[in-house]
């Protein structure tokens, strides 16, 4: 060690509220922008077109249950994130309820959920990229070329630093809100139907059971997968947000109720104006791409509008790619620096100057090319299905150990706190995500193809699964001794200390500087870095 450390708190040691190793960058606001620019609330105006030709009118109804849910499961994850402010959120929150082998596979099934999920969002910009150049039917080719050429500006965006990032992204959240508003304004001013026409079936009646159980669960489903994906973001990467304990949880309910008033704003606006769902259904069977156009708002306000926003949805959707990106990546990041994936030493290489995982970004986005490659027909219809299966299992799996760990009388709150309502949060949570998972995962053709074809999200879920329990088997074998022990976690969070003086890591020898974090052991007297086990510098 090149300086001695008192164990006194001043002035060598300053102690710090959470453990980590990626650079805090994120403030309140940053986190926010990384929630809204990954739920995109200007594509309510093309779910919404979708939901019309599925469900008619009253289709918007299926997106209010979806952001009511979510604002429910939003409330609870912010208690966990208050209590575990930790990467890898869903995954570092089962690892604490259930165990490390189930924390395991829910930080699998996550990352599995937004690399599927990428290949969604890049593969509908590039629909969106080829009608901005004059291709309003592009080719397989086509749509995968430009689909992996967004991939890869995605992964040069996310090795910027994180205020390079934060800024591009604001840029992109200010352009959906006003693309939202500006659009949902013009929209009412084409009206051609009364606000009581938004309770109607597809054929004009009134709602009834054979809706309910018919038309509103295919748009039900659809909505599951696209609407405001991406909310439960901040607590994903709660390691680099400032004051995690209590501005995790604030952004993410926060962030949902703005996103959820603009995307229902859009989707009723374009309900009010749409000329009539069979129109609007006969435009989607001729052209299922059609919807991340506008074929609305281009019968509506003419071509030049569709063309602004099939700008604007490039712009947002493109942002969103990143933020997903983002996200995939330090779930794998961190399931390397837990030793829970092959190749764990070589992925956990962090950028020298800004800390980033490049290797972790490059994988995610390879792997997400293949996905788009081997998924020739309505690739992101099937895409966006087969991601939302593993997103919401792995979020039942942290809200089930949640439940257990309430049950036993386990639970200590954070400053972020449900009060008495979390036990029955969590149940509802659970209850609805589960009926939601059900109703995505139902075989259905006009979603996912005709046959064998609609059981795609389902096949895709085995893979990842199978897969998962193979990795999951890998990682603890000989019982788990080479898995990172996470029982010290709560114990040793009141050990972390910023240097006062350099150090030299008792475990890794390499040299730790001042004001950097450090783990400091008081018996033994020595310091260890937060990387020591983990990072690899490149």
């Amino acid at each position: 060690m090149s300086e001695t450390l008192d164990t006194n708190d001043q002035p060598d040691g300053v102690a710090v509220a959470d453990v980590r190793s990626l650079r805090r960058g994120f403030s309140v606001g940053g986190a926010a922008t990384l929630s809204l620019a990954a739920m995109r609330p200007l594509t309510g105006l093309t779910v919404g077109t979708f939901l019309i030709a599925q469900a008619g009118f009253a289709s918007w109804l299926a997106a209010a249950l979806v952001i009511v849910v979510m604002l429910i499961v939003a409330g609870v994850f912010g208690a966990l994130a208050s209590h575990w402010p930790l990467d890898g959120s869903v995954a570092a929150w089962t690892r604490q309820l259930l165990g490390e082998r189930c924390g395991m596979l829910a930080g699998w099934l996550y990352l599995s959920a937004y690399v599927v999920y990428l290949g969604m969002l890049s593969f509908f910009d590039s629909q969106r990229l080829w009608f901005l150049l004059g291709v309003n039917a592009p080719t397989q080719v086509q749509g995968v070329a430009f689909a992996v050429l967004l991939l890869v500006l995605a992964t040069v965006l996310n090795t910027l630093s994180r205020r390079v990032l934060t800024a591009i992204l604001a840029v992109a959240v200010a352009v959906a809100g006003i693309g939202c508003l500006v659009f949902g304004v013009l929209l009412l001013g084409h009206a051609q139907r009364s606000f009581t026409d938004l309770f109607q079936t597809p054929s004009g009646g009134s709602l009834d059971w054979a809706w309910l159980s018919g038309a509103f669960l295919v748009g039900l489903a659809w909505a599951s997968a696209n609407t405001l994906r991406g909310f439960e973001l901040p607590a994903e990467v709660a390691e680099e947000v400032r004051e995690p304990l209590v501005n995790v949880g604030r952004v993410m309910v926060w962030s949902l109720v703005a996103g959820g008033l603009l995307s229902l704003f859009a989707m009723i606006s374009l309900a009010l104006a749409a000329p009539s769902a069979e129109a609007v259904k006969a435009n989607v069977n001729a052209s299922p791409y059609s919807v991340t156009i506008g074929k609305v708002v281009e019968t509506t306000l003419g071509a030049g509008a569709a063309r602004l926003l099939a700008v604007m949805l490039v712009i947002v959707t493109f942002a969103a790619l990143a933020v997903c990106q983002l996200a995939a990546s330090r779930t794998l990041w961190t399931m390397a620096r837990d030793r829970e994936v092959p190749q764990h030493r070589w992925l956990i290489g962090l950028t020298s100057r800004e800390r980033m995982p490049l290797r972790a970004l490059v994988v995610v986005a390879v792997v997400t090319a293949v996905l788009i490659v081997a998924t020739p027909d309505l690739t992101s219809w099937v895409l966006g299905g087969a991601s939302a299966l593993p997103l919401l299992i792995a979020f039942m799996m942290a809200l089930v150990g949640l439940v257990v760990t309430l049950r036993r009388g386990e639970w200590h709150p954070g400053p972020w706190s449900m009060g008495r309502w979390l036990g029955v949060s969590a149940w509802v949570a659970l209850v609805a995500l589960g009926a939601l998972a059900v109703n995505v995962a139902w075989p259905r053709e006009v979603l996912f193809g005709a046959g064998v074809q609609a059981w795609r999200p389902l096949i895709i879920l085995a893979v990842i699964v199978v897969s998962g329990l193979a990795v999951m088997q890998w990682a603890f074998r000989d019982g788990g001794v080479h898995v990172r022990n996470h029982g010290h976690v709560d114990r040793d969070l009141h050990e972390r200390i910023l240097l006062a003086h350099s150090a030299t890591c008792s475990v890794c020898h390499l040299s730790v500087e001042v004001a950097e974090e450090a783990f400091w052991n008081p018996e033994a007297h020595v310091v260890i870095c937060l990387a020591c086990d983990a990072d690899v510098i490149v």
